[in-house]
């Protein structure tokens, strides 16, 4: 076998381990990387720490590459965040729901039966890193208990399972002993999860002072000026330059230009650059100049070839208005194209309109949403492994409470009660206050056994999985997920996925298979804006919902004539269609849609910054699932370039309708803030006077990080310049 065949496997090998943990999850995978201390092993040695941060899954090739790549150093070890994350720093406030447990076993024999782990790993002979996979992901502070406890009942290493916990990464060697024993990849099983509800109830209380330790590593290896999420993985050696005529091989004279144009963009003069070159060029290993005669000059040729071209600018790809409502440009609601009006969703339109004074676009949003859930989840899409159903959750969102939003969607309930009456009767509800109670609604059977041990079905469950829930007020429901345990967010994430459904208490047993479940929401934008936190825009359940702006069309002061309409033959038309909900069947494109639908793809597929960026974020999935109930409602099981069209229509609209509300807003309360103090300065702000927006109540590494979202949106120009009466030079932030 040759080196790189083997590299390659082993590649494969850590890639197959993060999938077993991190199964359908996204977010940053933090690889660190450190040699111990000559003189105290037990130590890292704090200038030879680094680590790379990894979009996971899209980037979980390029990690283990570099994770490998770290281990051959001499006395490097290399470890990983057990949990992914959802920003750059490795703090519990940025751990992302968690679909692994993990424990360290240091001479306790390895559990083999009902908490049997589901993947195994030698960290050294006789001391295990265990892992646990769980059915469904779970909040991170709820995985951290699950943690404490499941240690405790194994005997596991008392500090070894709080959030931010750094295990090995399989394949790599333990330069903690003089043998450096290999870290083994013992077993993974594929075929076992872990339910959370069922640990909940097998695992013992914790008594109240046994707490998870803090953060046993501290950040290192920072830049001198602050620097982008991307920049820094540029910094950090995780996106280096390579050789064309050798691909995989670092081109250490490009990657150090690539690392000078970093901090050249981001501000830097010559001297910070050139020292800063020669500390990169030593701490990734390259030294390329560093032992030369010349190496001030080498550095200094980098700066020079820099400052030829020039200072890069960041590229503002959002529109909208202004970080906060006193100088936010208020746009005009955008215009549904005529595409989205086409056929039954057309006619249903046009019967409510002259009834309601809501607006056609609030009509034609219940119509999708009462549609979509009432065809059921029996017609399906494949999008790779990824199953797409009918289902979607939309919420219509008005600027005041007069944007009459119920009024446009009561009309639509009662033409598909008059279709579906047993479903309209049974199957919509309304009211979204916790996890658990949504799982009620489409629970399973559960089975038991009576006094005589004989098998007795102890909760019937609910045979019709579909689920339509109309939420008059849906800011109440936001609300409710900023309390803490509550579980509606997961659940909810969960429920437009498709994927089964479980209450995480020790009380309840409650599951939910093959759930369809539909949300149509009304909210005004104030409410929106003020209870929509960053947590569920990077969660995302945000991006899960269709945002529709809607305002009042028309007056109608005696309410129109709605109960003088004759449905019965719109009712007859939509049973006819509702058939096709009947059987599974998997639905395919039509040969005249696929060039619509490529040349969709690559604009859906775009990346945007910011709260807006978030909430678009799954835009080919919605487009998808539009496109689906189109062709659903024309009676088609192949999706036809018409329905691709509305589908089309439809999510332009949406979009228009989420860069309005959010504007050019981060989704970071403090980075806005501060984006709305540099916007009225135009001569800027010192970094005192940006701590001064905060009654100096933020550190200095709350100020970094709000820099780096700044940055990393393309709306701060940072530098440092000479002012009168100081000696030293001042960081100088300005809006761009």
């Amino acid at each position: 076998m040759t080196e790189s065949i083997a590299i390659k496997g082993k590649t494969e090998d850590v890639e197959r381990f993060w999938r077993h943990l991190f199964d359908g999850e996204r977010g940053l995978l933090q690889v660190w990387t450190g040699v111990r201390c000559e003189d105290d092993p037990s130590k890292f040695d704090q200038q030879k720490i680094k680590l790379g941060n990894f979009n996971y899954p899209s980037a979980a090739n390029s990690a283990a590459q570099w994770a490998l790549k770290k281990a051959e150093e001499p006395g490097r070890e290399v470890h990983f965040c057990a949990h992914l994350l959802i920003g750059p720093e490795r703090r519990k406030e940025n751990a992302a729901d968690v679909r692994a447990l993990w424990g360290e076993l240091d001479g306790v024999d390895v559990p083999n039966g009902k908490l049997k782990p589901t993947a195994l790993i030698e960290s050294s002979p006789g001391r295990y890193h265990c892992y646990w996979a769980l059915a469904d992901a779970i909040p991170a502070k709820t995985a951290e208990n699950l943690n404490a406890r499941l240690a405790h009942a194994i005997g596991a290493d008392p500090s070894g399972f709080d959030l931010t916990q750094l295990l090995r990464v399989p394949l790599t060697s333990n330069n903690k002993y003089e043998d450096t024993p290999p870290v083994r990849l013992e077993y993974l099983d594929g075929s076992r999860t872990y339910v959370t509800g069922e640990l909940d109830r097998a695992l013992p209380q914790l008594e109240p002072d046994e707490a998870p330790d803090e953060d046993i590593y501290e950040l290192v290896d920072e830049p001198p000026v602050v620097l982008s999420p991307k920049d820094l993985e540029v910094w950090r050696g995780v996106d280096p330059k390579y050789k064309d005529d050798s691909p995989g091989e670092i081109d250490t004279s490009a990657t150090l230009l690539k690392i000078g144009r970093a901090l050249y963009d981001a501000g830097a003069n010559r001297s910070v650059v050139v020292e800063a070159l020669k500390e990169r060029d030593v701490a990734l290993g390259y030294d390329k100049y560093t032992d030369r005669r010349d190496a001030d000059k080498r550095y200094g040729e980098i700066f020079d070839k820099l400052k030829e071209t020039g200072r890069n600018t960041y590229i503002r790809l959002g529109a909208g208005g202004g970080g906060s409502p006193a100088n936010q440009v208020r746009l005009e609601t955008p215009t549904m194209e005529d595409a989205a009006f086409q056929g039954l969703f057309g006619r249903i339109v046009d019967m409510v309109d002259p009834h309601t004074e809501g607006a056609r676009v609030a009509v034609l949003g219940s119509a999708l949403t009462y549609f979509g859930n009432a065809i059921g989840r029996e017609p399906y899409m494949m999008v790779g492994a990824t199953s797409h159903h009918a289902n979607l959750y939309c919420a219509l969102v008005g600027r005041t409470a007069k944007g009459r939003k119920g009024s446009a969607s009561d009309p639509v309930g009662d033409i598909l009660e008059a279709a579906a009456p047993e479903w309209h009767t049974n199957r919509v509800a309304s009211g979204l206050s916790s996890g658990e109670g949504l799982i009620q609604e489409v629970r399973d059977p559960v089975q038991g056994v009576d006094k005589d041990g004989e098998p007795k079905t102890l909760d019937p469950g609910v045979d019709d999985k579909r689920l339509l829930i109309v939420e008059g007020e849906l800011s109440q429901a936001l609300k409710v997920m900023r309390r803490e345990g509550n579980t509606l967010s997961p659940v909810l994430r969960n429920g437009w996925d498709g994927k089964t459904l479980r209450a995480m208490t020790k009380q309840s047993p409650l599951k939910a298979t093959r759930p369809h479940l539909s949300i149509l929401g009304h909210v005004t934008e104030a409410e929106l804006v003020r209870h929509l936190t960053e947590t569920e825009m990077a969660n995302g359940l945000a991006n899960r919902f269709l945002w529709l702006q809607v305002k009042r069309s028309k007056s109608l002061p005696f309410g129109g004539e709605w109960f003088s309409v004759d449905k019965s033959r719109i009712a007859l038309d939509l049973q006819s269609v509702l058939e096709l909900g009947k059987h599974e069947v998997r639905m395919q494109w039509h040969e005249d849609a696929r060039p619509l639908w490529e040349e969709a793809y690559e604009y859906l597929s775009e990346e945007h910054p910011g709260m807006f960026g978030a909430i678009i974020a799954r835009a080919e999935a919605q487009t998808l699932r539009l496109a689906m109930i189109y062709a659903l409602a024309a009676g088609e099981l192949r999706i036809k370039r018409t329905h691709v069209e509305s589908a089309l229509a439809v999510w332009r609209y949406a979009e228009q309708s989420a860069r309005n509300i959010f504007g050019d807003a981060l989704g970071d309360p403090d980075a806005d803030r501060v984006l709305a103090a540099l916007r009225s300065e135009p001569e800027g702000l010192s970094r005192t006077d940006v701590s001064g927006l905060f009654g100096r109540n933020r550190s200095s590494t709350d100020l970094d990080r709000i820099a780096q979202v700044l940055l990393s949106a393309g709306r701060l120009q940072m530098t440092r310049e000479a002012i009168e009466g100081s000696k030293k030079k001042v960081e100088w932030w300005r809006a761009k």
